[in-house]
């Protein structure tokens, strides 16, 4: 038996590169976990909070006063992470309500929120890719008393007069 440092030497790099591949087998998926995580956060209260944030308040018929948050973040490419939620009080039992009505990215923040007759109104704008010509998207939005929320209806735009 040689028990000379070069054999041990020898021995030890043979074994460690059998071993090498089937380590990077098991680390390689642990390693795309983990740097998942640390991209997307996996809670609410985790999220890093807006940039910038713009709030007020309307009324709709039938609903009465609506308290509007419309926060956003660049993420790059003058095109904006943003999030449009509302607050209200039930007229059935009094509680607060909130509803994110929007989720998503946009251009040209901050989006407008108001009440229109027994509508609440959403524009926004997307604009095309190195232009600076942007398209306003209007979404109207009705009152379901039965299920205490508001939902998006078709024809908007004859809904929501554009605010100027």
């Amino acid at each position: 038996m040689d028990l000379s440092i070069d054999s041990a030497t020898e021995i030890s790099t043979r074994s460690t590169r059998r071993r090498s591949p089937a380590l990077a087998s098991r680390a390689l998926p642990l390693l795309a976990t983990f740097l998942l995580q640390l991209s997307f956060p996996t809670r609410a209260d985790e999220a890093p909070g807006w940039e910038s944030q713009a709030s007020g308040s309307t009324s709709v018929l039938g609903v009465g006063a609506i308290q509007y948050f419309s926060g956003y973040r660049s993420v790059g490419y003058d095109h904006f992470e943003a999030e449009i939620s509302v607050r209200w009080r039930s007229s059935k039992d009094g509680s607060e309500q909130e509803q994110i009505l929007y989720e998503g990215i946009l251009d040209k923040p901050p989006a407008k929120v108001w009440g229109h007759g027994s509508h609440l109104c959403v524009v926004m704008q997307a604009c095309a890719r190195g232009s600076d010509r942007c398209t306003p998207y209007l979404i109207a939005h009705r009152y379901n008393a039965a299920r205490q929320s508001f939902t998006a209806v078709t024809h908007s735009s004859r809904l929501c007069p554009l605010p100027r």
